[in-house]
């Protein structure tokens, strides 16, 4: 019996799919099985991104009371303490590896031009008792253990303090000469509580020396005659631009002219003095042509602290409810290591240093969810 060719060659290599078997046929009345099929990514949901707050928050955090920022920490007992805990915390250190040298010198450059001052605001959001917290800050102030320092048009921002060893550790470091250092620490050792400084209580060079150096800063205050051409955020007077402008004929005559609050009854936001005749004059010494007693750097540590404050805003703006967890913001702001927003835009500044500095304006409150940690909620500020 002749073989045939397929036991010849033998069986086939060729992977062969199994057949589908064939399904057996329902019950008319039996309900059908739905099968557990996926479906298709053009047809199915976009995924959440993992930065969009919309899709991770779509319920309010439970609420069960205000949080302390720093309620375990039991060394925090004065003022100084918590200047000194803030100014402590307020950068991470520089790594050693991660970054050029060119850029951990700019780093290091940075800090080191960073005032050693303290916002008040940022105090009040450590430290548990406002009106003890107050207190105690004139007390100090009068005895010239801390100075306060302020810059205008900036609010709660603007206010800040500095012990005065390191206010003075400053003006011994600064380019200035001997005798200016020394009758600029003694004005500071004589008016504890002063804010500016009279002309007549240094010399001309002395001023131009301290000026140059950051320590005195120009106080004028706007009289009516020098109110017009101001921005409308620094006006003092009704007599501006930005007032003028909304009147039809767009002149200064249409508000009264010039002096619109002497003719309305007021005095034009200048104190006057009264001569030997009897007649009023725009007073000489009210403290307009005084200087305003500055720290130098604080404008840089002004322009961190909003910077990081307003990427704070910016964030809890964007959740759905106007609040999230606070370990949230924080993977976020640090951004995982070397190459987050922490150390692209605000030098390496600590999370907690921003937070603090939030809670203090109002921009943001801290609660506590009760089963995520802390929450981070938007407020009014």
């Amino acid at each position: 019996m002749p073989q045939s060719l397929r036991s010849i060659l033998g069986k086939s290599n060729r992977v062969r799919k199994p057949s589908r078997p064939t399904p057996a046929r329902q019950n008319p009345s039996s309900p059908a099985k739905a099968s557990p099929s996926s479906p298709s990514p053009r047809k199915g949901k976009r995924p959440a991104a993992k930065d969009d707050p919309e899709a991770q928050f779509q319920d309010k955090l439970s609420d069960i009371g205000v949080a302390q920022l720093l309620q375990e920490e039991l060394t925090l007992r004065d003022v100084v303490q918590a200047m000194r805990y803030v100014r402590s915390r307020m950068f991470t250190p520089v790594p050693p590896t991660g970054f050029k040298s060119t850029r951990s010198a700019e780093i290091l450059n940075y800090r080191l031009g960073m005032p050693p001052i303290v916002t008040l605001g940022h105090l009040h959001a450590i430290l548990t008792s406002p009106s003890k917290v107050e207190r105690e800050v004139v007390e100090l102030s009068r005895s010239g253990v801390i100075r306060k320092v302020r810059v205008e048009r900036r609010g709660g921002m603007g206010e800040a303090l500095i012990e005065m060893a390191d206010f003075e550790a400053m003006v011994r470091k600064a380019g200035v000469s001997e005798e200016t250092r020394d009758r600029f620490l003694e004005f500071l050792r004589e008016n504890p509580t002063a804010q500016t400084v009279p002309r007549d209580a240094v010399t001309h060079a002395q001023t131009d020396e301290l000026v140059r150096a950051g320590f005195l800063t120009s106080s004028l205050r706007a009289t009516p005659g020098t109110t017009l051409h101001v921005r409308p955020e620094d006006r003092t007077t009704l007599t501006s631009i930005h007032h003028v402008s909304r009147f039809a004929s767009g002149s200064v005559s249409a508000v009264g002219g010039q002096n619109a609050l002497h003719l309305a009854g007021g005095s034009g936001g200048a104190p006057t003095l009264l001569t030997g005749g009897g007649s009023s004059s725009p007073a000489a010494s009210d403290g307009s042509s005084d200087f305003r007693i500055a720290v130098p750097g604080h404008g840089r540590y002004l322009k961190l602290a909003e910077g990081t404050v307003d990427w704070l805003r910016e964030m809890v703006d964007g959740t759905r409810w106007g609040e999230a967890p606070e370990d949230w913001f924080r993977e976020r702001f640090e951004g995982g290591g070397l190459y987050g927003r922490r150390w692209k835009e605000f030098w390496g500044v600590e999370w907690e240093w921003v937070l603090g500095q939030a809670v203090g304006l109002g921009v943001v409150e801290v609660f506590e969810t009760g089963s995520v940690g802390r929450g981070v909620r938007a407020l009014g500020g």
